[in-house]
């Protein structure tokens, strides 16, 4: 049986924007959004100083955006990101390519910066050739970056 709660988002996340007062479950406001700083229960105290602050914590949240949305422009969607590999005669790779290797890709290649915890890959990359990969820039804004493998000389 699990109650739900009342929280303040002080953050963007899938139960709703910045400044919401949403109703969700126990679990996930204790385990996720409490735990990450994305929320604060909704008490008498906290209600008063959200009134207080919403201005403020829309326009961070507006702000977050915009930077995100820039950071998109920038990578550009479908942009392409060369790594070189060691790699076998068959074009199976010694080793595998990891999220930080992608992010220094997009950092050195793109101009911008982005943290190996944003980027998501389907399966291990451990064969030369195209490969899909999203990359989470926050305010629920994402990109998808093609990642070319290729044989180390």
């Amino acid at each position: 049986m699990s109650t739900a709660i009342n929280v303040i988002l002080t953050e963007d996340s899938v139960a709703g924007k910045a400044g919401e007062l949403v109703k969700v479950k126990m679990g996930y406001a204790r385990n996720y959004l409490l735990m990450r700083n994305m929320a604060v229960i909704a008490d008498i105290h906290n209600i008063k100083m959200y009134e207080e602050k919403k201005e403020e914590l829309e326009r961070q949240a507006a702000e977050r955006k915009a930077l995100a949305e820039a950071i998109k422009e920038q990578i550009g969607d479908d942009a392409i990101v060369t790594i070189t590999c060691k790699a076998g005669e068959s074009g199976k790779l010694f080793g595998a390519v990891t999220k930080e290797k992608i992010a220094e890709a997009i950092t050195e290649q793109h101009k911008t910066t982005v943290s190996k915890d944003n980027i998501t890959i389907p399966m291990p990359i451990k064969a030369l050739g195209l490969h899909k990969s999203i990359v989470s820039l926050g305010s629920n804004v994402s990109t998808e970056v093609i990642i070319k493998v290729e044989k180390e000389n």
